[in-house]
């Protein structure tokens, strides 16, 4: 008889009480959630060593669950480690308002065979699959960026013979606590280098250095939270990649499986995040032309964000002037109180032209264009300045807009 030992996760118990042995797991192959193969590879190699999975069952984002590609990956990693002789330790963190670990344990097998060692991962694979389909959030809110600290300080180098790890998260990524608080106006449309210099400044990035870091189901929600558009869920990925990158990460992948279904039960509030609409095209009324990946501009230039988007929301004012020879538009740039006055009313102006140049472009004639820029003083300013001075990215985004107001 073969002799073979798997060490089970004894602090993973989320659902059954006690130590989570292998008779709490649901009985399916593979254990708790997981299953065989068909997920596709990560865009990042997934090393052998310490893994940490920062896991949201929460209000107002789906049920837990790893996608497939996920799951293949931490299957590879348990296999090879077998073969390597490391032992990984795996950790579950709880993403809710205060993310805290859910419990931790190492992975070993000393099966003599390859069928006994697959038994001994599947049976740990069960074992965990429970616990983190069983994660439920205790405190209220959405603390994503502590939970990603956290994952990052889990899976570092420290006890684990300096092996570089992989951290998961698996969350909608609509964080609702300082400093990533997307109940802030604007922050979801902000550019994300002025978030990450921000977080920056405050001393306030997740230590990631070296560890590869998979973001799964961002922009994924569950009712009531409206749902994101495409453009949305864009500037939410790249942010959360622009913070990974800059906690030092050493490669960052984006599942694009969707996660749906409903969100968990009989747990602590989530406050709604305000998700804007897309701009209200009505050419023969005021508008205010947002800054975000639709027709937003680049951080201190003129420059649109997405030429092509853009093109996209200002052609029915280009036809809006093609269609009678008395209607006249007036385009008012404004800024965050940034730099100085002057700077504010130039970049704000220089705005305005761009947006002339592109309504120009698309067949409206120039003569019946006007321009200026305001910089930060005009009606609706929302203050941009904390207390210590430093902008806050939500608000300054929001500050940023070309007004387009017809005449005639």
């Amino acid at each position: 008889m073969i002799h073979r030992r798997a060490v089970l996760p004894l602090v993973f118990a989320l659902s059954c009480g006690g130590a989570l042995l292998a008779g709490c797991s649901s009985g399916d192959e593979g254990g708790g959630g997981f299953s065989g193969g068909g997920g596709g590879a990560l865009s990042c190699p997934v090393p052998v060593g310490p893994m940490a999975f920062a896991v949201s069952g929460r209000a107002n984002s789906p049920e837990p669950g790893l996608p497939q590609a996920v799951q293949d990956a931490t299957v590879s990693v348990l296999t090879r480690a077998v073969d390597q002789d490391v032992r990984p330790r795996i950790t579950l963190i709880n993403l809710d308002g205060r993310p805290t670990s859910a419990g931790s344990d190492t992975y070993s097998s000393d099966a003599g065979n390859g069928i006994a060692a697959e038994d001994d991962r599947n049976q740990f694979l069960s074992g965990f699959g429970e616990a983190l389909t069983g994660v439920r959030a205790q405190a209220p809110e959405a603390d994503v960026l502590s939970a990603l600290d956290l994952a990052g300080r889990s899976a570092g180098t420290g006890g684990q013979g300096n092996r570089p790890g992989t951290v998961v998260l698996v969350d909608s990524g609509l964080s609702t606590v300082a400093p990533v608080d997307f109940r802030q106006r604007g922050l979801l449309d902000a550019p994300p280098a002025e978030t990450v210099e921000a977080l920056r400044a405050n001393n306030a990035l997740p230590g990631l250095q070296g560890v590869t870091v998979v973001l799964a189901g961002l922009g994924d929600v569950a009712e009531p939270q409206a749902a994101l558009s495409p453009a949305q869920r864009s500037s939410l990925v790249g942010l959360w990649t622009a913070i990974a990158e800059a906690g030092g990460a050493s490669c960052i992948a984006v599942v694009d499986e969707p996660r749906g279904g409903d969100a968990p039960s009989d747990v602590p509030s989530v406050s709604l995040v305000d998700v804007p609409p897309p701009p209200t095209i009505t050419p023969g009324r005021t508008t205010a032309l947002p800054d975000d990946n639709s027709v937003g501009f680049r951080p201190d230039t003129a420059e649109f964000r997405d030429r092509n988007a853009a093109r996209g929301v200002l052609l029915p004012f280009a036809q809006f002037l093609q269609e009678s020879p008395t209607r006249r538009l007036a385009l008012t740039g404004t800024s965050a109180r940034a730099g100085t006055p002057q700077g504010q009313v130039d970049l704000s102006t220089r705005r305005a032209d761009a947006v002339k140049a592109l309504l120009v472009e698309l067949g409206a004639p120039a003569d019946r264009i006007s321009t200026r820029g305001v910089g930060s003083q005009f009606p609706g300013y929302v203050d941009d300045v904390g207390p210590d001075g430093r902008q806050l990215p939500g608000p300054a985004s929001a500050n940023r807009t070309v007004i387009v107001e017809p005449t005639g």
